[in-house]
């Protein structure tokens, strides 16, 4: 079996966070970013904080530390599904594409909440 390296790879939630980033990349290159770059690159960047600041967070040896990175990811969560709520409003993409988006972001958050409160707090 392979050696991983950097404990935040073994991180389901980390594994999670990287699959809807994917999804949701995909669905601002085909609909939103032809007709609102400035959208596609906010999302892309609440995208990419989702993500980072997890693996960037699993670096510290403080879970207090830790904890307060897995908080960022939170709010990238929420800045990525207002997002593409504006989308919806300028009718970027449906309905139906947001409902899917925000039931996985909903998932998601409840996920990194659970691991942050799994942390040691003092």
């Amino acid at each position: 079996m392979k050696e991983v390296r950097f404990r935040f790879k073994n991180f389901k939630v980390y594994q999670d966070a990287k699959k809807f980033c994917k999804f949701c990349r995909g669905i601002v290159k085909e609909y939103i970013e032809p007709i609102d770059k400035d959208l596609a690159s906010q999302i892309k960047r609440a995208l990419h904080s989702l993500v980072l600041n997890i693996a960037e967070g699993a670096a510290d040896n403080s879970d207090v530390e830790f904890a307060r990175f897995l908080g960022i990811s939170i709010r990238s969560v929420y800045e990525t599904v207002a997002g593409f709520d504006l989308a919806v409003l300028y009718e970027l993409i449906s309905d139906e594409i947001n409902e899917k988006i925000e039931a996985d972001a909903h998932e998601l958050v409840k996920q990194l909440s659970a691991f942050r409160n799994s942390l040691k707090s003092d």
